[in-house]
Formats: structure tokens, sequence, C-alpha cells
């Protein structure tokens, strides 16, 4: 859209008053008073300055709405990827617990059984016992006194030993098997407990970056939004800037029949040389030519004359500045109107060496420019062009 607002502009400003050649009417003198016109003029351009800054002001408020987008997605981006970590997070802890959740109920079943074991290994210590107090007390030593012979006393011994043994081992394996599940069952309980600590916490951080990211696409929207708005003004305020510009060239024009009326300008005769004589050397005349770049024949408009850069082009006669800028094949280029028949236009000027602006008036002789090459050009010169009535015409009988 502002492409084509700004592109809109420089055609406003090269058609309208100034297209080469510039298509003025001096025959009909206005009767309006040149400082009115000059007044009104300056309103206009005072309109047209305030017009161009809403025009920039606007536009700068769109780069910081589309450099704040900017930054937003790629925040955006940034809350989206820490939102895919989580949720690989999430998904590892996930499965982590799953696993120990399953390890966990092993090691509950693995309790479980050594609790039977340790049940039955009681009720079987509770057996003898019971066994031992029916048939009275009864110490190893009268078992071992009761002996028929020393093989007896052996055998019994033997036996004393194996009951002792077994009983020891049975209380042994109780307090093994109880002490050595339970310490695993607190250690699954432990990290189970670690896992659902940390799974909360990435889960809170994914809600926590989900809000984010909402919020980030409101302020978006609420930037799309006031960005689309800019644009509408940005169009409206172009569209006024182009009729504030219509108006200026329009009075331009009239500021041009004014000054012809008054009998200022040139009166006919003889064009000045656009270079001081001695300064320069004609190498391209009017008329068909073979084309520098084609090498094919083609039409001249008007002649060259070369010098060297920096030389100083001169106004051939009295006039108005029409045109002060950047033409295409000329390059930078002036044009000045003369009065209602003549227009000369000097081509190829220097880059920053047009020293004349729309509009101003000129002299005889005055410094108006600088050689240069710009524009469709193969060396340092001036293109040097007479327009009578609009049609170029050979400027070298108005030179001599």
């Amino acid at each position: 859209m502002r492409k084509r607002i700004l592109l809109a502009l420089v055609i406003t400003g090269l058609v309208v008053g100034t297209v080469l050649p510039t298509n003025v009417s001096l025959a009909a003198p206005s009767k309006a008073s040149l400082d009115k016109i000059n007044r009104e003029l300056k309103e206009i351009q005072k309109k047209k300055k305030s017009q161009q800054q809403q025009l920039k002001k606007t536009e700068e408020q769109i780069n910081v709405v589309q450099k704040e987008k900017k930054g937003l997605e790629t925040q955006l981006m940034q809350i989206d990827l820490r939102r895919n970590d989580t949720q690989k997070k999430l998904d590892k802890l996930e499965k982590q617990m799953d696993d120990t959740k399953e390890k966990a109920a092993n090691a509950q079943d693995q309790l479980d059984e050594a609790k039977d074991r340790v049940a039955k290994r009681d009720a079987l210590l509770r057996t003898r016992v019971t066994s031992m107090y029916e048939r009275g007390t009864v110490s190893y030593l009268d078992v071992l006194l009761g002996s028929s012979d020393f093989g007896d006393f052996l055998t019994r011994m033997q036996a004393l030993q194996l009951i002792l043994e077994q009983d020891t081992r049975i209380l042994e394996d109780n307090i093994r098997d109880k002490e050595t599940i339970e310490t695993k069952k607190k250690e699954i309980d432990h990290q189970l407990t670690v896992y659902a600590g940390m799974f909360d916490e990435a889960e809170e951080l994914k809600a926590e970056l989900d809000k984010q990211y909402k919020q980030s696409m409101v302020v978006k929207a609420e930037l799309e939004k006031k960005e689309s708005a800019l644009e509408v003004d940005l169009e409206q305020y172009g569209q006024e800037l182009l009729a504030i510009t219509k108006q200026e060239s329009a009075k331009y024009a009239e500021r041009v029949r004014a000054m012809s009326a008054s009998s200022t300008g040139y009166k006919g005769g003889k064009f000045a040389l656009p270079i001081a004589s001695g300064q320069f050397r004609f190498t391209s005349g009017f008329g068909m030519r073979s084309d520098p770049f084609t090498g094919r024949s083609a039409g001249h408009n008007g002649v060259d004359m070369a010098a060297p850069k920096g030389t100083p082009i001169l106004a051939a006669a009295d006039g108005i500045v029409l045109f002060a800028g950047y033409n295409g094949g000329f390059g930078n280029t002036v044009m000045i109107k003369h009065n209602a028949e003549y227009t000369t236009l000097y081509g190829h000027i220097r880059e920053g060496g047009i020293k004349v602006s729309v509009g101003q008036s000129v002299s005889r002789g005055q410094k108006i420019a600088e050689v240069g090459s710009t524009g469709r050009s193969t060396g340092n010169h001036v293109h040097f062009t007479v327009y009578k009535n609009d049609v170029a015409v050979n400027p070298m009988p108005y030179l001599k």
C-alpha cells in the first residue's frame, strides 16, 4: 500500500505541471496578483509540508508496530519451543512415574510375600514353643543326659544344634526380609514422590507458558488491528497529499502565467550557451545518430556538450524552473520555462549538482547545475534540448 502511494506521488510530481516538455499555456495572462499567488503557493506548501509530516509520522508508527509484531513472532516461537520441551519433559516424567509405580507394585508384592514368610516362620516357632509347653519344661541338658550311650549323646547333641541353627536362621531371615523389602519400598515411594513433584512443576510451567502464548496472541491481534487502522490512515493521508500536490502544481503554472504577463522572462532571440565558451566541445548533434549504447541509428532530441565533471551549467535565458530532479534516461535534470513558446532542458547533471529548485526564477547566464554523467550517459557532458511549442527543435540555430 505504501509503495503504491509513494509511486502515485512521484507520478503526480512529474506529470502535473512538470512533464517533459511541460504543457503549460502562457498565452492568456492571468489578472491575479503575483503577490497573492505567491502567498497562496506558500499556504499550499505549508499544508503540503504538514501533510508530508503526518504521512511520515504514520509510516513511522506502522514501522514501530511491524517491529513489535516481529518481536512478538519471535517471542511466540520461543514460547512454542519451550512448550514443546516442557511437554517432552512431562511425557518422560509420566513414563518414569508409570515405571516407578510398577516397581512400587512389585515391591509391595514382594513385601506381602515376605510378610507371609515371616508369618509362616512365626507359626513354626509358636508350634515348637507350644509343643515344649505341652511336654513340660525340658532343658537341653536333660535331653543330653538322657542319652543311652555316647553315640546317642552325639546324635542328640547334633539334633539340638540343628534345632538351634534353624531357629536362629528363622529369626535372622525374618529380620532380613522385613528390613530389606521395607527399605526398598521406602526408596521406591520416595522416588515416586520426587517424580510427582517434578511432574506437578512441569505442568505448572506448561500452564504458565500456555497462558503467556494466549496473552501474546491477544497482543498480536491488537497490533494487527492497529496496523490495519494505520494503513487506512496512511492511504487517506496519501490521497490528501496527492490532492495538495496537484494544487501546488496548478499554482506553479498560474505563477508562470502571471510572471509572463508581467513582462518578465525570455523575450525571444538567441539563447546563451549552457556552458561557457572554451570550456566544452560538441560531441553529438540534433537528429539521427548512432546510439552509443546499442550502436543502432536513433533520434537525438538535443545536443551534447562534453566538459569536465563539475563544470558550471548556465541558464540559457531568463525563466522559471519547472523541473529539478531525476528523470529517467536524462538522469538529474533541470527544465526552465522561458515563455509560452520556449522551454529548455539540461540533462545528465552530476550527483548533487542541481543548484536550483522548482518555482525559482533564474536569469540568463545564472549557474543552475554542474556537469555530470547520470542517467543514460557514457561520459561527463550536458544534454541540452530546446522545446518550441512543446516540440524538440535543433538548438544550434538558437545558439549561433
